[in-house]
């Protein structure tokens, strides 16, 4: 199995636990940010319900819930240190980290993601 089928069930099942799989859209989408570096994201719409995705990023697996943006759409890490945070609109997107503390700076990590 690829990675990204791994990434894709892992994903999938995180989403909800009383989902069925004819109750999800499943779109994975392939940015190019800033210098050529690929992102792949796996976006999970649920019908009725919130929306999550997973990205792999540096070789690690992802998940993602979708939170309440003022403008696009905007996802938010459910594990690891910090918060990674994907923010899109359209066909663009930004991927930023902030680490644990309440106080921590958000920083950049992919910039200019657009997808092909």
């Amino acid at each position: 199995m690829t990675r990204l089928h791994t990434a894709i069930w892992a994903a999938l099942f995180s989403v909800s636990a009383t989902a069925t799989l004819a109750e999800i859209d499943i779109l994975p989408v392939s940015f190019t940010c800033e210098n050529n570096t690929e992102l792949s994201v796996v976006y999970f719409n649920e019908t009725g319900g919130p929306g999550a995705a997973a990205m792999m990023l540096d070789g690690q697996l992802i998940p993602m819930r979708q939170v309440e943006s003022g403008s696009g759409i905007r996802y938010e890490s459910v594990a690891g240190e910090g918060t990674y945070i994907l923010r899109s609109k359209g066909w663009n997107a930004t991927i930023s980290h902030q680490g644990q503390a309440a106080t921590a700076p958000e920083r950049v990590v992919l910039r200019d993601c657009s997808s092909h």
